[in-house]
């Protein structure tokens, strides 16, 4: 065959398998090689014409230092570009930022001399103070945020996670209650009336606890119900508070299409419900006196100080567990409490549940 069209830094041979077309280019600081076969794209023809965009693109990145910058850039950098162009909530970029901050210490290293030992050892050194789902974020932080990225950009060619697993975690782990008490729950509330200073607010705090433990909704479900989301006898549930690309506060879709549903109101929570109708300042009713929402983590902040300081067990998320064990030890039928707690499976309200002490000694009991 005819030899193809000599192009500057791309040198062509013929053999027993077809053409085969390589580009190098030299710079100051670095290499660029890669070869294009005939038998790798089907015709010699396409072969070709890939090495020369390949060249053309290679010689403008040399030419505005893109090559200079992919070959010194660091982990650091790499991860903060994938933070600033991925498509992820807020919610999420702040926690994986977190878990990079506290655990990743190779961050100013390039990026190109990072080993899979590196990575590995790395993970390693966790085993002992870190649990076993941190240990395995962070190894996605690797692998998804920093390595695949990187291979997008052509910061690496090669992924350098492949086949590394997160080491077990060897962190005593005491296991914690997830459920709690109708007492507990009214020593809470009495704390947040008598604590938080503002008393609007505070009435709020207590309406949304109590909403959360005679409903099992989801906190950030309850944050943004409107008044014409609760009806006579039932809480219309079709939205969430959670958090877009740039934003933490926002109004969105239900977690899931099962999370769609009606829950209906307990007697004992109606006269709550209608005392914080009666003093709402907006269709918003789980809002704060300023008119900005009740988040999980601002009211869970709350929480957790009165409760540490008092030695109370407790956090909002145990109500909507203890509402699972209810329904689940009650023997509800399947169906009525998948729906009841927007769960798209049965399995997953079993996960939500948990015996209690009194179960436990019921069952023993049974042996004989």
């Amino acid at each position: 065959m005819k030899r193809f069209k000599q192009e500057p830094y791309i040198t062509q041979r013929q053999g027993k398998l077809g053409w085969t077309f390589q580009v190098r280019i030299r710079t100051d600081y670095t290499t660029i090689t890669k070869s294009f076969s005939e038998k790798e794209y089907g015709s010699a023809r396409v072969a070709y014409d890939s090495a020369v965009v390949f060249r053309n693109r290679s010689l403008i990145d040399i030419a505005d230092n893109t090559v200079l910058r992919k070959n010194n850039i660091t982990v650091q950098e790499a991860f903060d570009e994938f933070i600033d162009s991925a498509v992820i909530s807020w919610k999420t970029k702040d926690y994986h930022q977190k878990l990079f901050k506290k655990y990743i210490i190779h961050k100013t290293n390039k990026l190109q001399d990072i080993t899979r030992a590196d990575i590995i050892e790395e993970l390693n050194g966790m085993v002992e103070e870190a649990s076993d789902d941190t240990i395995g974020r962070v190894l996605t932080i690797w692998k998804n945020d920093i390595v695949e990225y990187a291979i997008t950009k052509d910061y690496l060619v090669k992924d350098i996670t492949v086949g590394i697993k997160a080491p077990q975690s060897r962190k005593i782990m005491v296991k914690k209650g997830v459920t709690t008490d109708r007492e507990t729950v009214l020593k809470v509330e009495d704390l947040i009336l008598h604590s938080v200073a503002d008393k609007y607010n505070a009435r709020v705090i207590i309406a949304m606890l109590e909403t959360l433990y005679y409903t099992g909704m989801r906190p950030a479900e309850v944050a943004v119900l409107k008044k014409e989301d609760i009806k006579k006898d039932y809480i219309s549930v079709t939205k969430e508070l959670g958090s877009s690309i740039n934003e933490h506060n926002v109004v969105r879709k239900c977690k899931t299409p099962s999370s769609i549903r009606n829950v209906p109101i307990h007697p004992s929570l109606r006269p709550a419900l209608d005392a914080l109708f009666e003093d709402a300042l907006y269709d918003e009713v789980f809002v704060k006196k300023d008119g900005s929402y009740m988040d999980s983590t601002w009211v869970g902040d709350i929480i957790r100080r009165l409760c540490k300081k008092n030695n109370i067990e407790f956090n909002m998320y145990r109500l909507r567990h203890n509402m699972a064990t209810n329904l689940v030890t009650n023997n509800v039928d399947p169906k009525t409490t998948v729906e009841l707690m927007g769960h798209a499976n049965y399995d997953m309200s079993i996960y939500y549940a948990s015996s209690n002490d009194d179960l436990k000694e019921d069952a023993i009991g049974l042996l004989s």
